[in-house]
């Protein structure tokens, strides 16, 4: 690729990425009900030029031009590949969409010793480490957040006894109030071999 076709193909990417940041409506003003997700791999030649070939998951490879029977004609959204790899965070406490997704991503079950409540868009999203209003910037952030349901949380809040910490980034560690430790991550609960007493 020349020079001059790299700097349209450059200028063509920007004006996607900018549109799916700033245009996620239809054109009638309404934002479009989620329904239907399409998860699609392309690359940049191909998002900006219409052609080429695509792998939509869960459909396998297909021309670009295929896409276009996939979704149909109706108004629809392009958003940007979220790399879980990024630390996302916000200066407050409630959890913006952004960071709520990359968290449900991430983790598709909650972080609790056996928990079976698959991550949605409504689980609760607690942090790790208290939330201080008077502390530091960035306490709401990707590596911060776990998903619980709503019982877990409560347990995990309030019940005494209940220690959690992070090991790595997928990983949380539970030690229960009767001295049980547990490691939860995406792939399941791993019971711990020993027990400690903390009383």
């Amino acid at each position: 690729m020349d020079p001059a076709a790299q700097r349209a193909l450059d200028a063509r990417l920007a004006q996607i990425k900018q549109a799916a940041y700033t245009n996620p409506t239809s054109p009638a003003g309404q934002v479009r009900p989620g329904h239907t997700e399409i998860f699609v791999h392309l690359t940049d030649h191909t998002l900006a030029t219409g052609n080429g070939v695509l792998r939509a998951e869960g459909i396998g490879p297909l021309l670009a031009d295929q896409l276009t029977e996939l979704v149909g004609h109706a108004p629809y959204v392009v958003k940007p590949v979220i790399d879980l790899n990024d630390a996302v965070s916000a200066d407050a406490y409630e959890i913006p969409t952004r960071i709520r997704e990359r968290v449900r991503l991430t983790y598709p079950v909650e972080l609790f010793p056996y928990g079976t409540r698959e991550t949605h868009h409504t689980i609760d999203l607690d942090h790790i480490q208290p939330y201080n209003p008077y502390g530091p910037a960035g306490q709401t952030n990707t590596h911060n957040l776990a998903p619980l349901s709503r019982y877990a949380h409560r347990v995990k809040t309030h019940a005494p006894g209940w220690n959690v910490r992070r090991v790595d980034t997928k990983t949380l560690e539970w030690t229960t109030p009767h001295g049980f430790t547990f490691q939860v991550n995406p792939t399941g609960t791993h019971r711990l071999p020993g027990f400690t007493t903390d009383s």
